[in-house]
């Protein structure tokens, strides 16, 4: 499967896509790039090459590419940080309920309502 890096550029009438050695072509959405990035590699392609992955490269311009990385970033961070952190109040409830405490009991001490651990032991 071949990758091919899509260079989207944002301009006045949606984003300019500029696929590699293939051409450009245009999305009038940032979501829509990957669909049209693929319509234009297919249309240059022979049929046995359209398996493709394809990675769109947005820029903005200004500082707005740092401020939407940083974001990105965040968000990536603090979905981990959900993660690890659903798996030790799963883990702690475990413990605490094996030790003979009540689940009331376990929500308070942990600062949970009863319906969160419910939730979080459900998963």
């Amino acid at each position: 499967m071949a990758l091919y890096e899509v260079h989207a550029r944002k301009w006045q009438n949606g984003w300019e896509l500029q696929i590699g050695d293939v051409g450009v072509t245009w999305s009038p959405t940032l979501r829509g790039a990957v669909a049209r990035a693929r319509e234009h590699i297919s249309a240059h392609l022979p049929a046995e090459e359209h398996d493709v992955e394809i990675r769109v490269l947005p820029t903005v311009g200004d500082d707005l590419d740092r401020v939407a990385q940083e974001t990105r970033t965040a968000l990536e961070e603090a979905e981990e940080a959900l993660r690890v952190a659903s798996a030790k109040t799963r883990q702690a409830v475990y413990r605490l309920t094996n030790a003979g405490l009540s689940t009331d009991d376990v929500s308070h001490l942990l600062g949970l309502s009863p319906d969160q651990l419910h939730e979080l032991v459900a998963d």
